[in-house]
């Protein structure tokens, strides 16, 4: 038996005309041209994520300004309206009292402080802030770990009562 001949129905594909390499350079282009939509698509989505990130934390940002500003408010009425109280506390063999005019002067320092830290928060640039904060978290891993948790304990602590 010889396996050499052709019979009528086996066509190769040399013998057929077609070129096997330019169906599949036409197949690997569709891909490149697919790959390539996907990506300029994936790159508009991302664009997209990315600026309206952007705007929830500017957007953040200003309602903690505004919430600092409000605080601040509220620390000076309290203690204008002379709600502070004495504050005593006993350390050991004396007693410290706070009376309403020194309690007043630090609630103001500290409404003061809060009004500043608003006034930062509104004018700070976030890229600039976010560089910083990398460049802070590169160079003083510990002390940068430390402060924030310092900061969630407190956050959390305020988001309680």
């Amino acid at each position: 038996m010889d396996h050499n001949n052709f019979g009528p129905d086996d066509v190769s594909p040399q013998s057929s005309g077609a070129d096997v390499s330019g169906t599949s350079s036409h197949d690997a282009g569709g891909m490149k041209e697919r790959a390539r939509d996907f990506a300029g698509s994936a790159q508009d989505r991302l664009a997209d994520v990315g600026s309206s990130v952007r705007e929830r934390a500017s957007h953040m940002k200003d309602s903690l300004a505004d919430a600092l500003e409000t605080g601040a408010d509220k620390l000076r009425a309290r203690a204008s309206s002379g709600e502070t109280g004495n504050l005593a506390g006993a350390t050991g063999s004396a007693s410290v009292a706070l009376d309403d005019g020194r309690m007043a002067q630090m609630s103001g320092q500290v409404a003061g402080g809060m009004e500043k830290t608003a006034d930062w928060l509104r004018d700070a640039d976030l890229d600039g802030l976010r560089m910083g904060i990398e460049q802070q978290v590169k160079e003083h891993p510990g002390r940068t770990l430390l402060i924030a948790a310092g900061l969630g304990y407190l956050l959390g602590k305020a988001l309680r009562h």
